[in-house]
């Protein structure tokens, strides 16, 4: 029988965690919704000095355990200096660019409070002589070029704690999810997305329980060099490690946003395990759907980052294919499906992933 996903709950996972903050080893706000996830399932957690939180649901027995991760964090910015006039400059935390954003209303994040702000390039009824000048022309927009409005003094902006080092990201009421058709859109799919199909794998393995122990990570500071990941695979007796993220779509990869998950075959950081995702197409084929093979570059995920490191001895990665990655994402919602329920069967039957 096919797995049935519980598409409601999914899908109300994802709504409520797109909205929420978490830049970059910053992500106070997805720890909380995640930590109420677990409770609410009856599953037990912890959360390790990087930050990860992981849960173990036990198997029939514990000879290959295996990991199964996505990542809390958001690709953002941060604070570099605040400037005479009260402007301040900011770089990315991630792979963030300025021209995926543009102008945008931003929240500066401080121990204390959220300060809106607008992350600007000036006006555009002006010459060379000013900044948005030489973009009008065609010349490629950089982080130098903008700045955050806060229209707060350098003491105001001072006295609400914001200076190098504070956190910035988009405002919250634009990361609300916008459906078209068969597909869903917005910031932060990547990999919010991934999360909310970890913790649908959690609710059906409470109703079929997996063969091996199976660790369900939700990981740390990935937009950065998947720091969490890394630390928590070096400390678990894990064999095999999943990641569940987003994956690109382009003519380039020969990779389409449709129904069928996305297994990455060799990225930035290295190949993947090939019996891995040979018998993640099997499991595919045995539910009725198909998968894309793809080798990417300017990609990297928890699990071949982890295992680049010598943290764990096999990798694989199963995406849901999204447009504009690292922008405004659209993805379909079938494909989120078919991941959840690919991971599901993998959990369920991950012997196939011989030694070998």
């Amino acid at each position: 029988m096919p797995i049935k996903i519980n598409e409601t709950r999914l899908f109300s996972y994802i709504e409520q965690l797109v909205s929420l903050h978490a830049p970059s080893g910053y992500e106070t706000e997805v720890d909380l919704m995640v930590k109420d996830i677990i409770n609410g399932s009856g599953n037990e957690y912890v959360q390790d000095s990087a930050g990860n939180i992981i849960v173990k649901i036990p198997g029939n027995n514990s000879d290959h355990p295996i990991a199964i991760i996505s990542h809390k964090d958001e690709i953002s910015l941060m604070v570099k200096r605040v400037e005479e006039n009260g402007n301040i400059r900011v770089v990315p935390v991630g792979g963030l660019h300025p021209w995926a954003i543009g102008e945008t209303p931003v929240e500066l994040l401080t121990d204390n409070s959220i300060v809106r702000g607008v992350l600007s390039i000036g006006a555009k009824h002006v010459s060379n002589e000013s900044p948005a000048g030489d973009l009008k022309e065609g010349k490629g927009l950089s982080w130098d070029r903008m700045w955050v409005d806060c229209k707060l003094s350098t003491t105001e902006l001072s006295q609400r704690g914001i200076g190098p080092g504070t956190r910035v990201v988009i405002a919250r009421h634009r990361k609300k999810t916008w459906e078209m058709e068969k597909y869903i859109c917005g910031y932060n799919l990547d990999c919010r997305a991934g999360l909310a199909i970890i913790f649908e794998v959690a609710q059906q393995l409470l109703l079929d329980g997996p063969r091996q122990d199976v660790y369900l990570i939700a990981s740390e500071r990935e937009e950065i060099g998947g720091h969490g990941a890394s630390f928590a695979l070096a400390t678990l007796p894990v064999e095999t490690a999943i990641a569940v993220d987003i994956a690109p779509v382009s003519p380039e990869y020969g990779t389409k946003n449709n129904d069928k998950p996305i297994l990455i075959e060799k990225d930035s950081r290295g190949v993947y395990h090939v019996s891995t995702n040979r018998h993640l197409r099997t499991l595919a084929q045995k539910e009725g759907f198909g998968v894309q093979n793809a080798v990417v570059t300017s990609y990297g995920s928890d699990s071949s980052i982890a295992q680049a490191g010598g943290h764990v001895g096999r990798s694989a990665l199963v995406g849901y294919p999204g447009d504009n990655t690292h922008g405004y994402e659209i993805c379909s919602k079938e494909a989120i499906v078919n991941s959840a329920r690919l991971i599901t069967a993998f959990a369920q039957d991950p012997l196939g992933n011989t030694i070998n």
